[in-house]
């Protein structure tokens, strides 16, 4: 197959490999829930795409690859997993890599342009380029199958229909009022047609066409798309002499911001934040030599000022990554400077990630434990290693730092996946009930399958729990009104609480 232009017969087989593939999609999804279904579907997709593009692009290791990774452990979560938000997620996350993976691995096809820039070209672009390319690819088809005056009268009696299905309306509806037989033998055409569902029928045929041609379209781009004019910065970096950002600094027409007045911004929030380092290393770091003013909790302390802190870590990072990206470059020793001001920035970041940390865990202590708090705390780590990453940028600057935070971004979600949070919660709430006799185990009940083995350990060693056995209650109910009806729905903590909570 040529690079220039992907021949029609080959179209054609691609269409009828998407087909295929709605076909199968149809089956696992349609009117079942998502289970073991997702990553077979996400396998399905790649023997596809690999199928579609081999002639292109060879099945081989290379860097592209390493997308494949999280993609794959992402869709099996649908399977090893049940928290309900993280699989919502899930379903935008693994689509949307899937794009970024065969978008990079089609990309030497392409100039250098900015990648996020091909990830939308590619997906509202290219993919919506060819949507009505099935339609002329299923007539070309049929035209090769006849004769050139057997294809036009085909073509003539499809028109025709056409034009006669309002003609037909009209027709029906005055002989039906003129004739009360007629009227009647019409009525009966429902009761005829009722076992065809005739409805249901023609929304899968929908489903299958829709995926077939969503299929069809964002590969056919993959392997086609249209062409973006070469820039000459992009020429410049292909001989490796500077990094993207480097290049996208200094040929686009942002203004940007003084030298001066970057410091004099710096050592403005620097001097209000050493000071708030100060009170809190007094509160929280120095042992307790502190004490609150009267009538303030630890626990009212905490949940007062956490928010604001992550607000403030999050501007940090705005006002960081503008340093380092819109500020003209002043001289050796004025640079110098302007990254100290910048490591004392983060410094009092961390520290402040810090408080907010102590101020949640004091929270949880007083209030317990739930999915929200924890993923609270795994995002300020997540910070941390963000600022961590700037701190390294500013004194190795050919350190790619968007495209190590996108690395960490992808690491950082599978491994919250993989974390099993709704066990982690449920485990801190059962240690803070040994210790205080607190316990909410409604909210325990709400979670997902992970805990039902947790809560029957808590069960067996505590039986006076309060509120345990309605929350295995609430799970029994959850499995028997969910049960699989399809083996394309299994999913591991539910088959396996199932079978703890018939033995109990």
């Amino acid at each position: 197959m040529k690079t220039e232009s992907v021949p029609v017969r080959y179209e054609g087989k691609l269409l009828l490999a998407a087909l295929g593939c709605a076909v199968i999609h149809h089956y696992l999804f349609y009117g079942k829930a998502w289970g073991v279904s997702f990553p077979l579907f996400v396998i399905l997709f790649y023997v596809y795409y690999y199928w579609a593009v081999r002639e292109k692009r060879e099945l081989r290791l290379e860097p592209s690859m390493a997308l494949a990774v999280p993609v794959l452990l992402l869709s099996f979560t649908y399977v090893a997993h049940s928290n309900l938000l993280l699989l919502v997620f899930n379903a935008l996350a693994v689509p949307l890599l899937i794009v970024a993976h065969t978008t990079w691995h089609m990309a030497e096809e392409r100039p250098k342009t900015p990648f996020i820039l091909r990830l939308f070209d590619q997906v509202f672009v290219q993919t919506l380029k060819y949507v009505p390319r099935p339609v002329i690819v299923t007539f070309r088809a049929l035209s090769f199958k006849m004769k050139a005056g057997r294809s036009q009268e085909l073509m003539k009696v499809l028109i025709g229909l056409i034009v006669s299905i309002p003609l037909l309306l009209a027709v029906v509806a005055l002989l039906a009022s003129a004739d009360s037989m007629f009227d009647r033998a019409l009525a009966r055409l429902p009761e005829l047609t009722s076992g065809l569902k005739l409805g249901q029928t023609l929304f899968r045929a929908l489903w299958i066409a829709c995926i077939a041609t969503g299929l069809f379209a964002y590969v056919r781009g993959l392997l086609q798309p249209k062409r973006w004019p070469p820039r000459a910065a992009e020429e410049d970096f292909s001989t490796g002499s500077e990094p993207p950002e480097t290049i996208l600094a200094t040929t686009t027409a942002v203004p940007r911001l003084d030298a001066t007045v970057a410091a004099t911004v710096l050592v403005v929030l620097n001097a209000v934040y050493l000071l708030f380092a100060f009170v809190q290393f007094s509160y929280f770091f120095g042992g307790g030599a502190a004490e609150l003013p009267e009538g303030i909790t630890y626990a009212s302390y905490a949940r007062k000022g956490f928010a604001e802190l992550v607000v403030v870590t999050l501007i940090n990072l705005t006002v960081l990554m503008t340093m380092l990206y819109g500020v003209k470059r002043p001289g050796p020793a004025a640079w110098r400077f302007l990254r100290s001001l910048l490591g004392v920035l983060v410094g009092c970041t961390g520290i402040m990630l810090s408080s907010a940390y102590l101020r949640l865990s004091m929270y949880e202590e007083a209030y317990g434990y739930t999915v929200a708090r924890l993923l609270v705390h795994a995002f300020m780590l997540f910070l941390l290693v963000l600022f961590i990453l700037a701190l390294v940028k500013l004194w190795r600057e050919r350190l790619p730092l968007l495209r190590c935070y996108a690395v960490v971004t992808v690491i950082a979600y599978v491994i919250i996946n993989y974390f099993g949070i709704d066990a982690a919660v449920t485990r801190g709430n059962i240690q803070r009930y040994e210790a205080t006799g607190r316990l909410d185990a409604a909210y325990l009940g709400s979670l997902g399958y992970e805990v039902v083995p947790l809560l029957l350990e808590l069960k067996r060693k505590h039986p006076d729990a309060e509120g345990v056995d309605e929350a295995l209650q609430s799970f029994r109910s959850r499995i028997a009104s969910g049960k699989a009806a399809s083996w394309t729905e299994f999913n591991w903590p539910e088959w396996r609480a199932a079978k703890a909570l018939e033995g109990a």
